[in-house]
């Protein structure tokens, strides 16, 4: 996906991005301002070494195309190979958009 037009559809491609291993478009669509300090080797071994199961939105706020902001809540399931077992990610994740382009600038704490 070339250019998202929401931060839903921001959300899906970056899930793609994980299920095929492409960390340099999760790094791209990384907001710079929050991606210091990641360990992108690290995010790339969780990626390859996690079979991915599937991805399920439970909200979305606000994010659409003349949005400048938004929240993607969602469940990610996947298979961890190096722990042998199903793990379900559960984030609220927190977008921004400038310009004419969405990134993902962290998460959210869920509410419980």
């Amino acid at each position: 996906m070339t250019n998202p037009k929401t931060a839903l559809e921001l959300m899906k491609a970056r899930y793609n991005a994980y299920v095929d291993g492409d960390i340099d478009f999760i790094k791209k669509t990384h907001d710079p301002k929050t991606a210091k300090g990641i360990n992108w080797k690290e995010a790339e071994e969780w990626s390859k070494n996690s079979k991915w199961l599937g991805l399920e939105i439970l909200d979305v706020v606000k994010g659409e195309a003349f949005d400048t902001d938004g929240i993607v809540e969602f469940k990610a399931k996947y298979f961890d190979t190096a722990e042998n077992k199903e793990v379900v990610h559960h984030e609220r994740s927190y977008f921004v958009k400038k310009g004419r382009h969405w990134y993902y600038k962290g998460w959210l704490p869920t509410i419980k």
